[in-house]
């Protein structure tokens, strides 16, 4: 039973910590480019 219960659990924190990398990843993408995060949007970065 603790199995059932343990699969969803497992996935769901590996789905929360994809997420969190990625943004962070993200994030430090935009600095390097010399711009700034504003509501999940780099600004201030022109190419």
């Amino acid at each position: 039973m603790f199995r059932l219960i343990r699969l969803p659990i497992m996935f769901g924190a590996a789905f929360v910590f994809g997420v969190l990398s990625e943004r962070n990843a993200a994030l430090d993408k935009c600095v390097e480019a010399g711009g700034s995060m504003k509501s999940g949007i780099c600004r201030g970065v022109s190419e």
